[in-house]
């Protein structure tokens, strides 16, 4: 009998690198990074729930992200990048957060 795992995927999220003086006195361009944050369930968003962009437009969700209740709260605009691998070198998604709701037994991202 085969196993399913509950949360397959992995999800991190992007983290700009500190710049750095070169001896000219130059900053260098930062490389962004990515921060694991939790293991994670990426599924296609099939109401296409729609978020306020703050501007008086609206954004339809294309993806919700399941996570476990232990995830931490991600910030609306922050980047994350769902990938198969603790690598994050095969990614499955990756976008702005539009909503993070933590609820009693999980947590849920729409990107």
């Amino acid at each position: 009998m085969a196993r399913v795992k509950q949360y397959p995927h992995y999800l991190f999220v992007e983290t700009p690198a500190e710049s750095v003086k070169d001896e000219n006195g130059d900053y260098s361009n930062s490389n962004v990074g990515h921060e694991f944050l939790s293991m994670c369930r990426e599924e296609t968003a099939g109401r296409g729930n729609e978020y306020d962009s703050g501007n008086g437009t609206f954004i339809k969700a294309t993806a919700v992200i399941q996570c476990p209740k232990t995830c931490p709260a991600i910030a609306k605009g922050a980047t994350i990048i769902v990938a198969n691998d603790a690598e994050c070198t095969d990614v499955r998604i990756s976008g702005k957060v539009l909503n993070c709701d933590k609820a009693q037994l999980h947590t849920r991202v729409w990107l």
